[in-house]
């Protein structure tokens, strides 16, 4: 049974990981074509990246944690991990994730913004009903 349990949460990751992936890659994509200016296209795709990847570390942290009996404890190791370059994130916003206690929910919140945000700027070349994939791809990594 605990067998079981492991290679079922195993796949839950695996999966987590490829919507995350596949939104993101999505996301990228369809800047391909934008008219926007070319700074704010790639302003977009580096903060999408760093919060994906926070998104993804603040997770196996939390993940962790849970895993060792500590419910509730602290996450602030998932710093620890390789993140992609999180000093491009404002000092501000590394505070409010590390005294948070719902990180997920918060950068999962950042990231939905930063797509909405990006939207209504021009980034995307798309229809919206193709741009909702991603938002589809990205609650579908919320296992």
């Amino acid at each position: 049974q605990a067998y079981s349990r492991f290679w079922e949460g195993t796949a839950a990751m695996y999966q987590m990981a490829g919507e995350w992936f596949d939104a993101s890659s999505s996301l990228i994509a369809f800047c391909k074509c934008s008219s926007a200016d070319i700074r704010d296209v790639a302003a977009f795709q580096h903060t999408l990246v760093r919060l994906v990847s926070m998104l993804n570390a603040v997770v196996l942290m939390d993940l962790s944690s849970t895993a060792k009996g500590n419910k509730g404890a602290k996450t602030g190791r998932a710093f620890e991990l390789e993140l992609i370059d999180a000093e491009g994130i404002d000092r501000e916003s590394l505070l409010s994730i590390n005294q948070c206690d719902t990180k997920v929910e918060l950068l999962f919140h950042w990231i939905n913004q930063l797509i909405v945000e990006s939207n209504s700027r021009g980034i995307f070349n798309v229809p919206a009903p193709i741009l909702t994939r991603a938002f589809q791809e990205l609650a579908g990594g919320m296992v």
